[in-house]
């Protein structure tokens, strides 16, 4: 949010501290003073802050301060949008955040959903093997949805139903009975 130059040593006596623009101007050493002026390389004496605070009108969002800090002096150029950028980010953070727990928690329903239809496939069949259509009306169901078929692929995958005729998947009178790891899954699920 800033970038600060500190030089050693303070400002000389000569030199009004509340009139920094002013282009007051006290050479420190005057040896090299004179040569860097000979060189070019100070073009008016006094007139470095000036120039610094005129160039620094055409950025309004950074602020040029200038201060003496125990034997130092200090020149801050203090971006002050920071602070509001910096919020803003983190508002958008907080928003994506917030999205994308939501959408964690819906994935989380429906698979909670699923897990519930999977454990209430399990429950129908407990005691009497059914037929895929005797599941659907034990779910309250009208028809066989596609939703139950793969329900029910998914348990027989899983090994946690088989089916009575296995060696004829589609025949008409075939029916789902729990397996011995399928009662061990419900009993797991009533705990």
């Amino acid at each position: 949010d800033m970038v600060e130059i500190t030089s050693p040593g303070l400002l000389p006596p000569s030199i009004d501290y509340a009139a920094m623009e002013s282009r007051q101007s006290d050479a420190r050493n005057k040896v090299i003073a004179p040569v860097f002026k000979r060189l070019g390389i100070i073009d008016q004496w006094g007139n470095g802050l000036k120039l610094i605070a005129d160039e620094m009108k055409e950025y309004p969002n950074i602020e040029l301060r200038w201060r003496e800090v125990g034997l130092s002096f200090q020149v801050q150029f203090v971006r002050l949008d920071y602070m509001l950028n910096a919020k803003r980010i983190k508002n958008i953070q907080q928003e994506l955040q917030q999205e994308l727990q939501q959408e964690l928690q819906q994935e989380l329903q429906q698979e909670l959903q699923k897990t519930t239809l999977y454990s209430e496939v399990l429950r129908c069949i407990v005691s009497n093997a059914l037929s895929r259509q005797d599941i659907s009306l034990a779910l309250g169901q009208k028809k066989v949805s596609g939703q139950l078929n793969k329900v029910i692929q998914k348990l027989i995958t899983d090994n946690l139903i088989e089916r009575t005729i296995p060696e004829k998947p589609n025949h008409p009178a075939q029916k789902f009975r729990l397996t011995e790891r399928g009662q061990l899954f419900l009993g797991l699920l009533a705990k």
